[in-house]
């Protein structure tokens, strides 16, 4: 019998914890897997992130940026996957921690960036700052409708960052979720949108069957 395998995408700034809840204690999964490691998952569970101290300058950037974008849908960062995780404890459901180390990942990313390129993508996030909700909706719907060509654009100007931020992540969730594939027979697993193309095909398999739920369904919810 083939394992069903539920796969979220989500966005870390949008107000999606409510859906995310409800889409867990309908399926009453055997297993919730989420694109978080250890240390993410307890910062996001102890709201520890006001005084956390991150050690590289890179992290610093992108986690004032995503907090920025969040304010403009009036939510805090990373409420989809704090929701995921209080579901699945309150129905006494395994948690499963699928991403790599993001430490490791954005000090390997940002040690692998040449200097000029630094400043053209420290340059890009400040950019975010300055546009506006509907400017955000109209690229989610870019990227869904030709993900293919958006990550072929960011391969070009920025291989690093496709390489080690989606890529070598994809590879490693999709591992961790084929490890589940044998203990269970049902898995919700949450994502964030842009691994969603990459994880798909690294999963498609005769014993997995793949339901996908994008982002721009959560957010007609």
């Amino acid at each position: 019998m083939a394992c069903r395998l539920i796969l979220i995408g989500t966005g870390h700034v949008f107000r999606l914890g409510d859906t995310i809840e409800g889409i867990i204690d309908r399926e009453m999964p055997d297993a919730v897997a989420v694109e978080l490691d250890a240390a993410r998952a307890y910062i996001l569970e102890t709201s520890s992130n006001k005084s956390r101290k991150y050690s590289n300058f890179l992290y610093r950037i992108l986690a004032m940026t995503q907090t920025i974008i969040a304010r403009k849908f009036n939510v805090l960062a990373g409420e989809e996957m704090r929701a995921a995780l209080h579901a699945a404890r309150r129905n006494n459901i395994p948690l499963f921690y699928i991403d790599m180390n993001s430490d490791d990942v954005i000090r390997r990313l940002w040690a692998s960036l040449s200097l000029r390129k630094k400043i053209s993508f420290i340059a890009s996030l400040f950019l975010i700052f300055f546009i506006g909700k509907k400017d955000i909706e109209n690229s989610l719907e870019h990227f869904e409708e030709d993900a293919e060509n958006v990550f072929d654009e960011l391969e070009k100007t920025f291989p690093e960052i496709k390489h080690i931020l989606i890529d070598e992540r994809n590879e490693f969730m999709a591992e961790k979720i084929r490890e589940l594939i044998s203990m269970t027979d049902k898995i919700v697993a949450v994502v964030g949108e842009g691994h969603i193309p990459g994880l798909v095909p690294l999963l498609e398999c005769e014993n997995i069957h793949i339901d996908v739920i994008h982002l721009s369904h959560l957010l007609k919810k």
